[in-house]
């Protein structure tokens, strides 16, 4: 089992969206996905909510309603089963300890940054404290300008690639509102637009991190059998 968490110290980044596109896509790619929201918002359970309203049976993806105190346990409790694949897990815009505990049971940290200074300046604590969790992160773009604008993504991609390196970027395009408001991911909602595109390379990005991550294990499972 996968664990992939979205950390970010500033809100309104794109988290929860990220969150649910890659976790449908990875569903629709034959894993057995749940999500863990400790998001105070619950953007992301209040979607899953609309999306699962009136269905029967277990959905997948499925959302497991955790309490911040409960998350190593239902971790456990998961990888136990051999029931899940990957686990993703949206947590509120914060340094708190709290989040470094998150960080410690996750295999892969994704961290959604807008182009902007403000969001720039916001990066080195979150940074700081993946690195302190020795955890394999990424940078995502998001809500970057289309169009002829593409210096300021170079210039955010730049300043990025001097703190980590830099999973891809979405762009601000009206099929993820859309997608959400009709309780769907862009892959569903517009399967060939430009949108879904950028998510399933994102996705790409992160199967082959969490590739590397398995490789990186097995000498060690190696020497402990």
């Amino acid at each position: 089992m996968h664990t992939v968490m979205l950390a970010k110290q500033k809100g309104g980044v794109g988290a929860s969206t990220i969150a649910r596109e890659i976790g449908v896509l990875a569903a629709r790619n034959g894993q057995r996905v749940v999500f863990i929201d400790l998001d105070p918002q619950a953007t992301l359970s209040k979607w899953w909510n609309r999306r699962t309203a009136g269905t029967t049976g277990t959905p997948n993806p499925a959302l497991a309603a955790v309490k911040p105190e409960q998350l190593l346990a239902t971790l456990s409790q998961l990888a136990a089963s051999g029931g899940v694949d990957l686990v993703v897990i949206d947590v509120p815009p914060s340094v708190h300890s709290f989040i470094r505990r998150v960080m410690d049971a996750a295999d892969f940290v994704l961290v959604p940054v807008r182009p902007t200074s403000d969001d720039f300046e916001a990066l080195p604590e979150i940074v700081e404290m993946i690195e302190q969790a020795g955890r394999r992160y990424a940078f995502v773009v998001t809500q970057a300008p289309t169009g002829r604008r593409i210096r300021a993504i170079d210039e955010a991609i730049s300043i990025l690639a001097r703190q980590g390196r830099v999973a891809g970027v979405l762009r601000f395009r009206s099929a993820f509102p859309a997608a959400a408001s009709a309780a769907q991911v862009t892959t569903e909602y517009e399967t060939t637009g430009k949108a879904a595109t950028e998510i399933r390379e994102l996705w790409v990005f992160i199967k082959a991190e969490l590739r590397k991550i398995d490789r990186a294990a097995t000498p060690a499972l190696a020497r402990a059998s």
